[in-house]
């Protein structure tokens, strides 16, 4: 293994320490009383490294969500690329699913822009190059704002509902263009 090739590996551990460490500080504390001598102790990492690879804890939870995108988005690539089917839905609700402790960490510590973002971003890279002026550009934020509100109430609704009666909800509700809403 090549000099280079050894630092890069050992950095992305520390960063995987300091990302672990912040999520585990996060079932214990408020997203605003967690220190970063807290993650350093936690993650067993030099504060220079910290520093090194992030400049504020919203950048650690950038880096989680990031990873947790990507992981999905290797699961949504067999979908054939339909975001807007029953399927993709699904796999929505059941894949976050796993990560509803977390996200909900995220959107009490008033960080719910975070994973807002993601989710407009994917939604743009699913739609492809729209001209800035095109008017229906708006669809893309639509859909993502009432994906990911539906699916946030549900995490904090306690998730009683099946994952598939929910991506059957809202396929029917974009069906129908999102009426009646009753």
């Amino acid at each position: 293994m090549k000099e280079t090739d050894k630092r890069y590996e050992a950095n992305r551990q520390v960063k995987l320490k300091i990302a672990r460490a912040l999520t585990k500080l996060m079932d214990t504390k408020a997203f605003s009383d967690i220190s970063v001598t807290d993650i350093i102790t936690t993650a067993g990492v030099a504060r220079a490294s910290y520093y090194r690879n992030f400049h504020s804890k919203e950048e650690v939870l950038i880096k989680i969500t990031d990873d947790i995108m990507e992981e999905y988005r290797k699961r949504a690539e067999k979908l054939e690329n339909d975001f807007f089917s029953y399927e993709a839905i699904l796999l929505i609700f059941r894949y976050f699913k796993t990560y509803k402790k977390f996200i909900l960490s995220v959107y009490k510590a008033g960080l719910a822009y975070i994973y807002l973002d993601l989710f407009d971003q994917e939604l743009e890279n699913h739609m492809g190059d729209m001209p800035y002026n095109d008017i229906h550009r708006y669809k893309v934020y639509f859909y993502s704002g009432a994906l990911y509100n539906v699916f946030l109430k549900w995490l904090q609704n306690g998730m009683k509902e099946h994952p598939s009666a929910m991506a059957s909800m809202v396929t029917e509700m974009l069906e129908q263009g999102a009426y009646p809403l009753a």
